[in-house]
Order: C-alpha cells, then sequence, then structure tokens
C-alpha cells in the first residue's frame, strides 16, 4: 500500500525521515497515513504494511488494554506516555509515545485542509535492559557492602582478644555468617604437620581431621601454592581404596588424590594460608556441604580478614608460648636443683625425672635395652611388653635420612621460629644424643604399623658414661647393657596420634634436660651453660601491591631492627573497576605486635572505604571517626591515600601528617640539556594525623599525570635516618636521589634509595622504612 499522506504533508514526511525515532502520521481517527523507516524497523515489517492500519491496533496501554470509547491510546499534548507496541509476531515491547495534533497551517501551509497527528516513539527495552543491569549491579554493591560490613565486624570482634579459643570460636563463627557458608575451620602449622584449632558451629557433629601431617591433605597443597585455593571435593567410592577420594582446584584444573581420613566435611570450599611476614602460620578453610562454585569475593574477604587475623593469632600465640615457656623453665629449675642435689644418685635422678617428664609433657617412657638372647634391641613398652627393632640404633633413627641428633629440628618450624629464654645450642650437648620421631621418619612409620606411639623424642645417653663407669655392684657397665644403676643408657619418650608432635619449645625444654644430666654425669659446672634470656620474633607486616593495568610499581620495606619489633608501616595498592586503583600508605605510632596489629586495622578499613567508593579524604574521615572510638585511644597514624583514574590522567588524595608525596617527572639518562632533565612537584597539600583529635579537618587536594610520571611515596624513617654525627638524611638528600635516580626507571627506584640511606646511616637506621614508587603506564588509552 502506498503512503496516504498527500501532497499538503509532503515536506513533513521527507523531515521525519531525518529523526533517529521512530514516527508515524495518522489523522484524527488513528489511521496510520505514513511511517519512517526506523518506525517500520521496530515494527519489524514493510512501510506498505503499516500504511493504511489503525494506529489503535499498534499500540496499546502498559497494561496491554485498548483505550476506550475507540480513543487514541495516548495524549495529543506532546506528554510522555508509556505504552505497548505490538510486533509482526504478536509479542509487545514497551515504548516511549508522544504526539501532536498539526495541520498544514502550523507547518506555514495555507488553506482549509484536514488536521493530523504526528506519533513519536522510542523503544524502552534498551532502557528497561539498563535498569535491570543496574538493579543487578545494585544488588551486587550490597552483597559486597554486607561482605565488607562482615569483614569489619570479624576483625574488630578479634582486635584486642586475650583469649585464643574465645577468638577463634567468635571469628569462624562470624565468617560463616558473613559468607553465607557451611562451616569453618583453622588449622595451625605445627611441627610435622597441621594441628586443627577451631571449627564453626555448623561442623560439632561432623568429622574434621584433627591431624594432617605435612606433605598430605588440603593445607599441605595450600601451603605449596601459598595463594587461595577454590576447591571441590568428589567423595571416596566404595571399593576404591584409601586414596580413592580427590579434591579438584578449580582455578588451576588440577586435580590431586586425598586420604579419606583427611577429608574434610565439605563438597566445595575455599582455603586460604594465613600469613605472617613471609611466614605461613596456618590454613583458613571455608566450606559449603554442596557443590557451589565459590565466588571470587569471598576469597579476597578470607585474604582480608587473614592479613588481620595473622597478626592477633601471632600475639596470642606468642603468649601462649611465652606461659608455656615459664611453665617449663619452672620444671627446668625444679630438676636442675634436684639432679644437683643428688650426689650421683643416679636412680632418684632418674625417677624424679621420668615422673617430671610424663607430668608436663604427657609422654610414656620406653627404655630401650639390648636383648642378648635374641640379638636385637627392643622396646619396654607399658613395662614388660617387650618389641623388638628391626633395625640397629643407628638405623633406625639416626641414618642419614633422619634429622640428626645435632642438627637442631626446631629451626625447620613452619612459622615463627622463637627461641626460647632457655634454649641450649645443639652444640652444647657433647655426648648425649637426641633426635625426634614422627611419622615422616622410618623410626615413626615402623611404630605407627606395629600400633604404638608414633611420636615423641629419642635419647641416647650411652657415650655420657665415661670410660671405666660401674654399677652399684661394681661391675663394669658396657654400652649394651641398657641400663646404669638403674637408668635406661637409650630410652623413647612418646605420644600416640591422638596427641599434637613434641613442639619446639617442648625439644628445647629437653634439649635443656638432656644437658643437664649430661652435666650432672660428667660432674661439669659451666658457667657459660646458664641461658641466654632472649625471645625473638622475626617477622614483619606481609605488604604487597596488586597488580593494575597501565601502573608498574616497586615497593620496599626495611626494618631498622632485628630483635622481635614489628614495625606499623604498611601500603597496599587497590585495583578497581574502570581503570581506578586506590594506593594507601601510612606509618602507625609505636612498635611491637600492637602497632603491627593496629596498622592492619588501619590497612584494612581503608580498603573496605575503598572499595565502597569513597574519596581519599572522606576515607581518612572515617578512619578518624573509628580510631578515635577505639579502646586504644593512645595510637594515631600518618597515611597518604590516592585515588588515580587512568582514564583522565588525573588522582585525588589525602595526605594526614605525612611527609610529602613527590610527582616525578623523568628525564633521559645521561641528559645534558636541562629541558630533558628530571623534574618533581610536591604534593602540597597537607592534613594532621589520624586518630589523635576527633573534630580534625582533613583537606583533599588533586593532580595530573602524565604517561611515564612517578609517584614517589615514604615513611618518616627515609628522611629521619642518621648519619655517625647525627645529622638527618632530610628531603633534600632524598629528592636530589630521586632526580638522579628516576631516569633510569622505576624498577629498582626503591633500592637504589635504600642504598642511599644505608650508606649516609652506616646501614644503622633507626626506624622502619616503606618505600613505593608507581610509574603511570597508560593514561586515557595512551601508552607511555
Amino acid at each position: 500500500m502506498e503512503s496516504m499522506v498527500g501532497e499538503e504533508f509532503a515536506e513533513l514526511a521527507r523531515l521525519v525521515e531525518l529523526t533517529s525515532d521512530a514516527v508515524a502520521l495518522c489523522s484524527l481517527d488513528g489511521t496510520v497515513l505514513h511511517v519512517n523507516e526506523q518506525m517500520s524497523a521496530l515494527v519489524i515489517e514493510e512501510r506498505e504494511g503499516i500504511v493504511g492500519q489503525d494506529i489503535k491496533d499498534l499500540l496499546y496501554s502498559n497494561l496491554f488494554e485498548r483505550a476506550g470509547g475507540h480513543r487514541l491510546p495516548f495524549s495529543l499534548d506532546g506528554e510522555d506516555n508509556t505504552c505497548m507496541l505490538k510486533l509482526l509476531d504478536g509479542s509487545f515491547i514497551p515504548v516511549r509515545v508522544r504526539a501532536s495534533e498539526v495541520s498544514p497551517r502550523s507547518l506555514g501551509m495555507g488553506g482549509m485542509l484536514a488536521h493530523r497527528v504526528l506519533v513519536v516513539i522510542r523503544s524502552l527495552e534498551e532502557q528497561y535492559s539498563h535498569d535491570r543491569q543496574t538493579q543487578r549491579l545494585f544488588s551486587e554493591l550490597q552483597a559486597v557492602n554486607r561482605r565488607l560490613s562482615g569483614t569489619l565486624s570479624v576483625i574488630m570482634t578479634a582486635a584486642g582478644s586475650k583469649d585464643l579459643p574465645s577468638l577463634l570460636d567468635a571469628v569462624l563463627n562470624k565468617i560463616v555468617e558473613t559468607l553465607d557458608a557451611d562451616g569453618s575451620s583453622i588449622y595451625f602449622s605445627e611441627s610435622g604437620g597441621f594441628k586443627l584449632r577451631g571449627i564453626s558451629y555448623g561442623l560439632a557433629r561432623d568429622y574434621v581431621p584433627e591431624f594432617i601431617p605435612y606433605g598430605a591433605g588440603i593445607p599441605t597443597y595450600v601451603l605449596h601454592e601459598q595463594r587461595p585455593c577454590n576447591l571441590t571435593i568428589a567423595p571416596a567410592a566404595y571399593g576404591q581404596g584409601i586414596e580413592s577420594s580427590i579434591f579438584y582446584d578449580i582455578d588451576t584444573h588440577v586435580s590431586t588424590k586425598l586420604r579419606v581420613e583427611n577429608v574434610p566435611p565439605y563438597r566445595t570450599l575455599i582455603a586460604v594460608p594465613v600469613f605472617f611476614g613471609t611466614q605461613v602460620l596456618g590454613i583458613l578453610e571455608l566450606g559449603w556441604k554442596r557443590p557451589r562454585r565459590p565466588r571470587s569475593l569471598d576469597a579476597r574477604v578470607l585474604e582480608v580478614i587473614c592479613d588481620y587475623l595473622s597478626i592477633e593469632l601471632v600475639s596470642l600465640v606468642s603468649s601462649l608460648r611465652a606461659q608455656r615457656t615459664e611453665e617449663l623453665t619452672r620444671s627446668l629449675n625444679r630438676m636442675r636443683e634436684f639432679i644437683f642435689g643428688q650426689d650421683g644418685d643416679h636412680a632418684s635422678v632418674w625417677r624424679a625425672v621420668s615422673e617430671e617428664v610424663h607430668r608436663v609433657l604427657q609422654c610414656r617412657t620406653c627404655a630401650v635395652p639390648y636383648d642378648h638372647e635374641r640379638g636385637c634391641y627392643y622396646i619396654d613398652f607399658e613395662g614388660g611388653s617387650r618389641v623388638c627393632l628391626p633395625g640397629s640404633i643407628e638405623e633406625m633413627f639416626f641414618s642419614t635420612t633422619t634429622p640428626a641428633a645435632r642438627v637442631d629440628p626446631a629451626a625447620r618450624m613452619s612459622f615463627v621460629r622463637e627461641q626460647s629464654a632457655w634454649s641450649t645450642s645443639p652444640e652444647d650437648l657433647k655426648t648425649v644424643r637426641l633426635v625426634r620421631v614422627d611419622q615422616t621418619t622410618w623410626a615413626g612409620e615402623w611404630l605407627a604399623s606395629r600400633g604404638l606411639p608414633s611420636q615423641g623424642v629419642f635419647f641416647d645417653l650411652r657415650e655420657s658414661l665415661p670410660p671405666g663407669v660401674v654399677d652399684s655392684e661394681g661391675n663394669e657397665i658396657h654400652e649394651e647393657a641398657g641400663y646404669a644403676d638403674g637408668v635406661p643408657l637409650m630410652m623413647l619418650l612418646l605420644r600416640d596420634s591422638t596427641q599434637e608432635p613434641i613442639d619446639d619449645i617442648e625439644y628445647d625444654y629437653l634439649v635443656r634436660l638432656a644437658h643437664d644430666i649430661e652435666i650432672m654425669t660428667h660432674g661439669l659446672r659451666q658457667t657459660n651453660s646458664e641461658r641466654r634470656i632472649a625471645q625473638t620474633l622475626q617477622v614483619g607486616m606481609r605488604n604487597s601491591l596488586g597488580q593494575v593495568p597501565g601502573i608498574t610499581a616497586d615497593s620496599l620495606y626495611s626494618s631498622a631492627t632485628r630483635q622481635a619489633l614489628v614495625g606499623g608501616d604498611f601500603y597496599t595498592l587497590i585495583r578497581l573497576p574502570d581503570d581506578r586503583a586506590v594506593m594507601i600508605l601510612g606509618d602507625v605510632s609505636g612498635k611491637g605486635v600492637e602497632a603491627a596489629s593496629m596498622s592492619a586495622l588501619v590497612k584494612t578499613a581503608l580498603t573496605a572505604y575503598a572499595w565502597e567508593g569513597a574519596n581519599p579524604r572522606d576515607m581518612v574521615r572515617s578512619l578518624n571517626s573509628m580510631l578515635m572510638s577505639f579502646s586504644r585511644v593512645e595510637t594515631f597514624a600518618t597515611m597518604f591515600v590516592a585515588k588515580i583514574d587512568l582514564r583522565t590522567g588525573t588522582a585525588a588524595y589525602c595526605s594526614a601528617g605525612h611527609p610529602p608525596t613527590v610527582l616525578i617527572h623523568p628525564g633521559h639518562p645521561g641528559a645534558q640539556d636541562a629541558s630533558n632533565a628530571s623534574e618533581m612537584e610536591l604534593l602540597s597539600v597537607q592534613s594532621g594525623v589520624v586518630g589523635a583529635f576527633e573534630n580534625m579537618v582533613y583537606e583533599g587536594g588533586v593532580f595530573s599525570f602524565s604517561p611515564g610520571d612517578i609517584l614517589f611515596m615514604y615513611t618518616d624513617g627515609a628522611i629521619e635516618a642518621r648519619s655517625a654525627d647525627r645529622q638527618f638524611f632530610g628531603e633534600r638528600r632524598l629528592f636530589d636521589v630521586l632526580l638522579r635516580a628516576s631516569v633510569n626507571g622505576v624498577e629498582g627506584l626503591c633500592q637504589e634509595v635504600l642504598a642511599e640511606l644505608d650508606a649516609f646511616s652506616g646501614s644503622a637506621l633507626d626506624d622502619d622504612i616503606a618505600l613505593v614508587a608507581l610509574r603511570f603506564d597508560t593514561v586515557g588509552g595512551t601508552d607511555g
């Protein structure tokens, strides 16, 4: 059917072809006279098939109803109307309709010609799709906020805890609630394997492995991977053997066998290593009893929690270790007083030592004498049961594949190596030999295969007997005799597999006890055998920079002390959507575990604020309010926070009591022309410290950057380093180093600055130092 528009509206018909909206021209009774190509495309029908139809057969109310009284389904006042447009296939789409009555006179034409209705139609499908996408994003943002809120709740629950069981109980159950999981558990890395230290309420009736040796199970896999692992577990199939279970790494598509006794009560789980410094304290597992795909956000939340939790755990574990050290120290003092007061009564000494060791270590003491009739050494177990050893003492306990007696097993500790107040150097033992036994050794495996306790320590006192020593009856004692005056020359201190292995403090206790027995045997009184009281905890804050496309980062953290003090310097780089990032660098007042704990809290809170989309000034203001309400009001912090937009090449920042950050415009290496030399500008907008005053006002600044520019940040330890004559290194020297070194790029820039500081101070820094350099490689899609 041809267009029915007529000559009087021919000019209007040509005009509507120029618009991007769908347009129909119809008479007052609704007959369609003309449509443009956009209308034809929207209805999915040829123009000839639309012209002549009634517009009321195409447009309906948004309730799919016809207009009453044969009226048009839209107003003629040019206002928006929401209608449903019927398509050729009978389906409907939502549209926005605007209509107005027009006449040739209104178009500048004369005559008394009929009026027409001009209808402009725009599809709402794209808008509705955008609204749905916005709603979905809003729901996801709500989920993120719930998780961030839960994360901060977990951290605030853990802050300042004085009791390890209550800390783990609160944190594990809060994590389950925050991430809608079925259960959570945490294993500590200890001698010989991973010990279960806590479970959530939901696992109270489930089987959860209590101890998983190194080399087996999910914790070993996570320890090797050094990252959060999303895992699924295929349960054991009946009759396929004890290794028929497997766990599957969703991220790397790697499957690994899993012994049935090491299977956790989950079908899907996220296993996250708990770091402190570069060491692994343990493994946190969050699981679901049904198959599902873990969300990447869940792993991020667990990482944040673990970063903070590690500080609290080290503090509490260190406290527990200190209490255990004090208990064993009192035991050693009692034994030393008794040993050196018996005037050579070895039998009395042995009975007292045996009873004390059983009391404080909960070990069974088994003599290992020689059976002349059978020609073998045997274990005198439970006062009468004799179990012959399958080989010699050297083969069983001191072979080249077994940790040797004078190789300190405590050095193998998987996380914090802590030296007890009374620890004895292995070189102090001249004649007594001792070695650990567990299921990773041949002796331990053999003991377990016989159903005997399989973890403990083996003592060999044979060499401690001076030549020609005789027993109480005047007979010379030989190595094979097994006993000397009622004292076993070789013995095993054993625990069964339901108990924890001998840990490092307990091993040090036994080394000290062996040393005192050795002194008694030889009549030695060496003053240099008195203990050095020095408890060290040589770890540091785990700082890392995230990977942000368009930014090359270089960072360095240097501790000013080799003692057990941990500084409060911290930094992190957070990647945000839409080519944005947040850089945070700061310093919390004080030192030690408390300062590290607070710096972890500050970094975690700022990270949460960054993900909420806050600007740097509001992030710092919110953090100040939080710290002022915190119980440790004496703690304050300085920091630099910048929100970087790589699309526009701009950044907003807030510097709160922090040394001024430097923006460097690097020149060319070896440039002779001043115009090609490096230049720098200071970000000079400064505010006060955070956490000191409730009504502190914080100011924000902005700066622009170009491809190749370097943003250099540092803590005050860099400029307050002193030389031998007590001169400060100062900002001027630092800026000179940056101008000279920046021409060589960002890689290694922090190390070069530290080298200058070491040379100036003679490697005797008074404070911890954190250095971070960011080079902007891509700005607005332009590569630098």
